[in-house]
């Protein structure tokens, strides 16, 4: 067991690999994907050129999220509409939601600090430009950053993220810089709903208000995702459900991007906290329930040609790093300004290889396993089962450091992701700078939130655990597991024992497929 440093642990399958470099963030692990398959979608890709695309995209693959880091440059400050739960905000460090950053970017220090951090993480294997406003409405920093970017680093995939008003003008230039991933947010395609959600969207020289508003936002949506698909560019869209807004329309919403041809569909948990400013967030409009989120994507995920993403973290303009992580203020200008830096395209192509290598064997231990592949029949009873995973397919974190928790269907040879939910770290710095639990035993205690959160699943699998969160979860229903496995391994197996015996008493679990 070796340890990078930034603290995560390098856990080898059986029999144990080479190391991998100490500057790399990868986790290497079971949840493999051969180029023929989904990576975690409902229906498999069966297109091998498809399936490439996506291997090394972690918002685009469920599995390559474990192992692929993103980038994001925050060159793009305008935006040519006005969502109700949207407050552009920066130099806000504590934050971790689209349209927040700690500064903007130059599109020559922009590329500058990607060189520089692929340098440092050599398995960021995607450079996007995503805000903190609309990247479209900032053509020229935008398209400047991504041909600088495209000059300077080949073998990066290039993205941007829109809210689509000016997709159509700009498809042409899109294709031409080989960007072959774009995130469209399309929140309805009702004007009525819409004149719900946006303030105002301008428009050639006009401001437009209400259902009006709306509805010139959805055609134009509509049109420029055609066009990307026409030019085979692979769209994902998000959506951001809103409570007694869109929940019950998003499937409507669902049903004509998936008959357009998009990709991937992600459906996103409204973010409105009073203290960030929003008009949702000041009139009090709550976000949905993990409960809720979840049930509004399996009525999403209906279809066969498309799939809904399940791993999302709503990700900061400026984000750096593994999904559910972000480094980027470990990047700061005195990192990067000024210097003169040579891209290390050779140490990232091994270290791809490396990667690559531990996937294909993780895809065979998944398959000697018997452990449900891609597009297989859903068992008739499933549980949910909680895992705290630092990523890579392994349960390797300590329940009290977890500060998120994957949501897996489980059962008999079946381990199937289902939500990614966020949590409050419960042991952590103690006033006096100790370690030790956080908030004790009041009511909005960590614990408390934690246990809460988890309060429908059957299990929780971590590779520690201490007394106070064990009883607490037992008090909940919730066994807490001690494992120290391949996720899909401990996930089916303690879904069968859950279903076998619901009564079932709390017990590690064998490890089998991973030395330390």
């Amino acid at each position: 067991m070796t340890a990078d440093a930034r603290g995560l642990e390098l856990a080898p399958l059986a029999p144990p690999a080479a190391a991998l470099p100490a500057q790399s963030l990868v986790v290497p692990g079971p949840a493999g994907c051969r180029s023929r398959t989904g990576c975690g979608r409902t229906a498999p890709v069966t297109d091998p050129g498809t399936a490439a695309r996506i291997a090394d995209h972690p918002c685009y693959s469920a599995d390559a999220h474990q192992y692929y880091a993103r980038m994001h440059v925050a060159v793009a400050p305008s935006c040519n509409i006005q969502c109700n739960y949207c407050n552009r905000k920066y130099d806000c460090s504590n934050e971790s939601r689209p349209g927040v950053t700690s500064g903007l970017l130059t599109p020559e220090d922009a590329v500058a600090k990607v060189k520089y951090v692929a340098n440092e993480i050599k398995q960021m294997s995607v450079l996007g430009v995503a805000g903190p406003g609309d990247p479209l409405a900032n053509p020229r920093r935008t398209f400047r950053t991504l041909e600088l970017v495209r000059r300077a680093c080949p073998d990066l995939k290039l993205c941007l993220s829109t809210n689509g008003l000016r997709l159509a003008e700009y498809a042409d230039r899109i294709a031409d810089l080989g960007i072959e991933h774009v995130t469209v947010t399309i929140n309805m395609t009702d004007p009525d709903i819409g004149a719900r959600i946006y303030e105002w969207v301008a428009w050639r020289g006009g401001l437009y208000r209400g259902r009006e508003a709306a509805r010139i936002l959805s055609e134009r949506q509509l049109e420029g995702v055609r066009a990307l698909v026409d030019r085979q560019i692979l769209v994902k869209v998000n959506s951001v459900l809103i409570p007694g807004i869109n929940d019950d329309h998003l499937p409507e919403v669902s049903r004509v991007v998936r008959e357009m041809g998009v990709f991937l569909h992600n459906v996103m948990p409204l973010v409105s906290a009073p203290e960030h400013g929003t008009v949702f967030g000041l009139a009090g409009q709550r976000g949905p329930t993990p409960a809720e989120l979840r049930a509004l994507q399996d009525r999403c995920a209906a279809g066969e040609s498309m799939s809904v993403m399940r791993h999302c973290r709503q990700c900061r303009a400026d984000a750096v790093g593994l999904l559910g992580q972000d480094h980027g203020e470990q990047y700061g200008p005195e990192a990067y300004q000024g210097r003169e830096i040579s891209y290390d395209l050779a140490g990232r192509e091994r270290l791809r290889a490396e990667i690559e290598r531990w996937r294909e064997g993780a895809q065979q231990a998944r398959e000697s396993l018997g452990i449900n592949a891609n597009g297989a029949e859903r068992p008739e009873r499933v549980v949910l089962v909680a895992v705290a995973t630092k990523g890579g397919g392994v349960v390797n974190q300590h329940f009290g450091h977890a500060t998120e928790f994957w949501i897996y269907e489980a059962a008999e040879g079946w381990a199937k992701l289902a939500q990614i939910r966020q949590a409050a770290r419960y042991c952590g710095p103690t006033a006096e700078g100790t370690k030790g639990p956080t908030g004790g035993d009041t009511p909005d205690s960590p614990l408390d939130s934690t246990v809460r959160l988890l309060s429908d699943c059957a299990a929780v699998l971590c590779s520690k655990i201490g007394p106070a969160p064990r009883e607490a979860l037992a008090a909940a229903g919730i066994q807490p597991m001690e494992v120290y496995d391949l996720v899909e391994q401990a996930v089916a197996a303690a879904g069968a024992a859950l279903i076998r015996d619901p009564a079932n008493q709390a017990g590690p679990i064998p490890s089998r497929g991973v030395t330390s």
